[in-house]
């Protein structure tokens, strides 16, 4: 599930779904594993061996030209950095591919992304454990995250939108950082971003400085400021 955008398509309860069985490309839906503002995310399997994944179904018939292209600029942006990135902390994407739903109108045409599979996101144990409960094994989810994030950094990038539902736990215990539609290349200190995000995480300067013809300026800083506040979550 993607940022909470205010008209970036349909709520998670109005979002028209595929069937189960139903086959993108090489790979066959099965369950949702969650909705949110942009899309449905799917528990799938390739039909050739059997490998699960995530599939990702971004709709696009129902969107204005403005949010099409940014949609578009999201995706774009989320495989390049998932082209370039190789490591054990950071979720890959496999694959995009087009939905082919003529007798499904708001979903013909739709951008799908075949992802690593999750079993659950920090997001949902958090939730599951309650208010102030502590999350078993939290030291090593966050120093997943963090190494996750050095490596970003390392390599010149900044996340922009780390939350415990964009930290993707594995059935073997692996921590991922995923979701990278808001990821952007730095050019020297800094680097900028679209006005999107979760309001909770974004660091104080966020709110102080104004967003020019190319967005608001983020920092590798922002990102720490972020994982802050996860780890106090």
């Amino acid at each position: 599930p993607r940022v909470n955008t205010s008209g970036a398509g349909e709520s998670a309860l109005e979002a028209p779904r595929l069937p189960a069985g139903f086959r993108i490309d090489g790979w066959e839906l099965g369950a949702v594993i969650g909705s949110g503002g942009w899309g449905t995310v799917y528990e799938a399997r390739a039909v050739a061996d059997g490998t699960t994944a995530a599939v990702k179904v971004l709709p696009t018939g129902g969107l204005g030209p403005g949010q099409r292209a940014a949609l578009g600029e999201l995706v774009a942006r989320e495989v390049r950095f998932s082209a370039e990135a190789d490591h054990p902390h950071l979720v890959r994407t496999r694959a995009v591919c087009t939905v082919n739903a003529p007798e499904e109108p708001a979903l013909d045409g739709a951008i799908a992304l075949v992802m690593d599979r999750a079993e659950a996101s920090l997001r949902q144990v958090l939730d599951s454990a309650g208010a102030g409960r502590p999350v078993p094994d939290a030291v090593r989810v966050l120093r997943g995250v963090a190494a996750g994030l050095a490596h970003m950094h390392d390599a010149g990038w900044v996340h922009g939108d780390l939350k415990p539902a964009n930290v993707l736990l594995g059935a073997d215990g692996e921590v991922w950082l995923a979701d990278f539609g808001l990821a952007t290349e730095l050019d020297g200190t800094h680097a900028h971003l679209p006005p999107l995000g979760t309001l909770d995480h974004l660091p104080p300067e966020w709110w102080s400085q104004r967003t020019g013809a190319d967005g608001a300026v983020v920092r590798p800083t922002a990102d720490i400021w972020a994982f802050g506040i996860l780890a106090h979550q």
